[in-house]
């Protein structure tokens, strides 16, 4: 960390210490009036790694801000906007090696996105319309980070190629379930939903810098290591979601002609 500038350690810092306190806020609110549960929330599946507590802790601090931003009048599509605007700002950090900056840009971008439906909600507007413009936002959100990262590790082939399988399988695993969704099928939780691999990414962003490993012929290996694992179970679960998604359609017969459950 010494080859950080105090402004880098102070935004390392203040992205590291906010969700310890949301975390640590949620748990007292669990110890004195039980979980906060949300219906919308409850459909999520878990995170492999963190289980369920994280993501009802987030969606708790984040419903109170929707309430408040809700009473501003805004209206959730140009928090849509914003949302956009702050996670491609992470594509232009990363590609210039600014790490942490991006790290900070995916996750406060995430948490503009989740305010957009918060605030429809609360408002009684939520709409189709409104859910096509954040799911193409969310691509947009997903890929700015990784194309930056594909460009700091332009001189490494295998580091590049990692980030380009991240990419590629962060795509695959929306673009599965919206298909499925379409289809009305209705598929379990599976691996590395958008909010996992936001965490993954963001703490490789994050930590990158902080913690290198002597010997590694990468620059910041842990931020390649996030990737890493983005890139290999993300794709992973892509193909699941496709063998879950045919036998269901198969077993609704509707798959090819000749072929039974």
């Amino acid at each position: 960390m010494s080859g950080l500038g105090v402004a880098e350690k102070s935004l390392i810092g203040l992205f590291l210490a906010l969700p310890a306190l949301v975390l640590a806020a949620y748990g007292v609110r669990v110890a004195v009036a039980g979980r906060a549960l949300d219906p919308r929330v409850q459909r999520e599946s878990s995170t492999v790694l963190l289980g369920r507590f994280p993501i009802e802790a987030f969606h708790w601090a984040l419903r109170g801000v929707g309430r408040s931003v809700s009473r501003t009048g805004v209206s959730p599509d140009t928090l849509t906007l914003i949302s956009l605007v702050i996670s491609c700002a992470s594509l232009p950090l990363a590609a210039l090696g600014m790490l942490p900056g991006a790290g900070a840009a995916l996750i406060l971008g995430a948490a503009f996105d989740a305010l957009d439906g918060i605030v429809a909600r609360e408002r009684g507007v939520a709409s189709d319309a409104g859910e096509v413009l954040d799911a193409v936002v969310d691509r947009y959100a997903d890929a700015a980070p990784l194309v930056g990262l594909a460009v700091y590790y332009r001189s490494s082939v295998p580091a590049l190629v990692l980030v380009l399988l991240a990419l590629l399988g962060s795509m695959l695993v929306s673009y599965v379930r919206a298909k499925s969704e379409a289809m009305a099928l209705s598929l379990p939780g599976g691996l590395m939903r958008r909010h996992e691999r936001i965490a993954y990414l963001t703490a490789g962003l994050l930590l990158g810098p902080v913690l290198p490993l002597g010997g590694v012929p990468f620059a910041a290996p842990l931020t390649l290591l996030s990737v890493a694992v983005v890139a290999i179970v993300s794709n992973l679960a892509a193909i699941l979601l496709t063998r879950a998604a045919r036998a269901a359609l198969v077993r609704a017969g509707r798959g090819p002609r000749g072929l039974v459950p």
